[in-house]
Parts: C-alpha cells; structure tokens; sequence
C-alpha cells in the first residue's frame, strides 16, 4: 500500500480546518474555577447623638459675665504700683511705751491720731511736733488743763496755753475730763510731750508719776473735775513726784 506523504496529508486537513497541532485529549478532566464569592454589603448601625451634658450654674454664669473691658485691665495692671507708692506716703506709727506712756500710746491711737497725725504731724487738728507742742504749752499743766476742759469751756475767741504763742480758741478741741480717767490724761499728755515734741523732761516725769503710784506718794483721783478745776490745782497734784523728776 502506497503511504500518502505527510505534507499532502497537513495540506488536506488544512482543507479542511482541523489543527494538526492540537493536543490530543488526555485521561484528565479540567479542573472547574472556583466560584467566586460574593461579599455581602454591611449595613452600617445608625449613630445615636447624644444630648450633651447641661452646663453648671457656676460656668453658665461665668460664660455670661461681662468682660473686662482691655482699657480697665490695663489699668488693673498698675494697681500693686499704685497700693505700694501709696503705703509708702503713709506714717509710720511710733515705737512702742511702757508704763504709764503705754496708756498714753493707747488713748492716743484712739482717740487722737484722727485729727493730730499719727506721727503728731497735724491734720484737721494743730501739730504737736517740731517745736510746736512746747512752745503753745511750755508745763504738763497747761496742756492737761487745756485737754480736759477743751475748747467749749474756753470759750470761742480766748486763748489757751502761754500766752506769747498767742493760740486762740476756735473751736473742735472736744474736752476729756469726764470721757477719760486721770491716768488716762496723764498718760496721753506726757505720750505727746515725750514722744512727739522730744522732752526728755516729760518723759523722766512720766517715769516718776509711776514710782509715786506704786509707793503711795502720788494719790491720783479717778477723773479731774473739769469745770472747777485749774492750771495751779495740776501742779499741786503733781508736786511730790515733779520735784523729783529731774
């Protein structure tokens, strides 16, 4: 038998559209493609909005205050300055006293500073330092009478203490005599003398009025007698312990 060259078979199954190359079906089946999976859509959970928490009375209230305005905050800025400038003009009190000038400090303070200056530097009231206080009341006596009975048992237009200081009654000097005890004037007069106008003397005669006390040379009355009392029923009082004041 006659074989057919294999170029005349390739040409007819050319012809005829068969593939010569195709491979040749094996005993194996096609592995199947994995199906693919779908994805389910998420649903997302709705927000719930929660109401936000009410504001404390004490924040509402500070929310809604008014602002200080930037012109007063400012000038804020400059109040320590100002509180230390002004402390600083202010007196200073004086030293502390024993004895009987201690309760002269005291009365002072209280019922005196207001009108005499703290430091005696005057004020509504005449000054009682740099000379002053000597020379309108030269003696303890003059200036006790003139404290206990005040400038409406003098009189408007009189004048009180040495009459060479020619100090006439103008009013406003309250009289203490029946306000204040005797140590209480006492006190509060040599206070002044020693310690606003400088008298060594009075301060020395402040130191024996306490001796005299303690011994029982010095017999002082409750209150003086402001309506009958005078300058020379003073030195009488005080004549045991002055003579040895010096």
């Amino acid at each position: 038998m006659t074989e057919i060259p294999e170029h005349l078979l390739k040409r007819s199954k050319a012809a005829r559209g068969e593939k010569s190359d195709s491979p040749e079906p094996s005993g194996e089946k096609p592995k199947a493609e994995p199906a693919a999976q779908t994805v389910e859509p998420k649903t997302e959970t709705p927000k719930v909005e929660v109401p936000p928490k009410p504001e404390a009375p004490y924040v509402s209230s500070a929310n809604n205050r008014k602002k200080i305005p930037w012109w007063a905050a400012s000038t804020l800025i400059f109040l320590p300055l100002w509180a230390y400038v002004y402390v600083g003009t202010l007196e200073r009190p004086p030293e502390g006293s024993e004895g009987i000038l201690a309760v002269g400090e005291q009365i002072y303070s209280a019922r005196c500073a207001s009108c005499h200056g703290a430091n005696g530097g005057g004020g509504s009231g005449p000054a009682l330092n740099d000379g002053e206080l000597l020379a309108v009341f030269p003696s303890v006596e003059s200036q006790l009478d003139w404290v206990i009975k005040g400038s409406d048992i003098y009189g408007a237009g009189n004048t009180y203490g040495d009459p060479a200081a020619g100090r006439v009654v103008e009013g406003g000097m309250p009289g203490w005599g029946d306000v204040l005890t005797t140590e209480e004037l006492i006190g509060v007069v040599l206070y002044e003398r020693s310690h606003h106008a400088a008298s060594e003397e009075d301060t020395a005669l402040a130191e024996a009025i306490e001796h005299g006390i303690e011994d029982g040379s010095l017999v002082l009355p409750e209150y003086f007698d402001s309506m009958t009392g005078t300058i020379e029923d003073l030195e009488l009082l005080l004549s045991p312990v002055k003579d040895h004041s010096g």
